[in-house]
């Protein structure tokens, strides 16, 4: 049986994210940069520099690496914004066979670790514009590599988020059934 381990973004272990891995009807573990602690903040700029202040990137990756180390069952990872990011960066050192499958939505921070390769099935959902860099360029090198699928969608960072004010009815709900689809082929 697969289970889940669902990482947050900047937000952390949200009330949305918890529906979410609820959905799956499978075992799953939330992972935050929080440890579990909800974070009162408004907007998105003093979750960013929250998030920087208490984990950061490195923190988190190194986090991740920690967890995936200790799988011991087959999992898929679900991954959001800067913890897509940490998971990429994690699975190419950690030492499991049990993850079977990285789902990255919306990996902003991925375009600086290019280096990386997938050593474990990597799927990226990339929204379909960011401000701070080309997202076609980004896919172009990244499906160059193995293991790695890209896909490129109509919707907007935050699309899966429902505290985001880019989230997407549509496209979670879409979505929600690639993550499920993910578990029949993940065995």
């Amino acid at each position: 049986m697969i289970q889940y381990l669902v990482i947050s973004d900047i937000y952390g272990k949200t009330p949305c994210l918890q529906q979410l891995a609820k959905h799956f009807n499978a075992e799953n573990q939330i992972v935050d940069p929080y440890n579990g602690v909800h974070q009162a903040i408004e907007n998105e700029e003093e979750y960013y520099k929250l998030f920087i202040k208490h984990c950061g990137y490195d923190e988190y990756a190194a986090k991740l690496e920690e967890y995936f180390n200790k799988l011991s069952k087959p999992t898929i990872c679900i991954a959001f914004s800067a913890g897509a990011s940490a998971a990429w960066r994690a699975q190419a050192r950690t030492t499991t066979t049990h993850l079977k499958k990285v789902i990255a939505f919306y990996p902003t921070q991925i375009r600086n670790y290019l280096n990386i390769d997938a050593i474990h099935p990597c799927e990226f959902i990339f929204p379909g514009f960011e401000p701070h860099f080309n997202v076609d360029e980004l896919i172009t090198n990244l499906s160059a590599k193995n293991n790695v699928r890209c896909l490129k969608t109509l919707y907007l960072h935050g699309f899966m988020n429902q505290q985001s004010q880019n989230f997407s009815e549509y496209g979670y709900q879409y979505f929600y059934k690639v993550i499920k689809t993910a578990n029949s082929e993940a065995h």
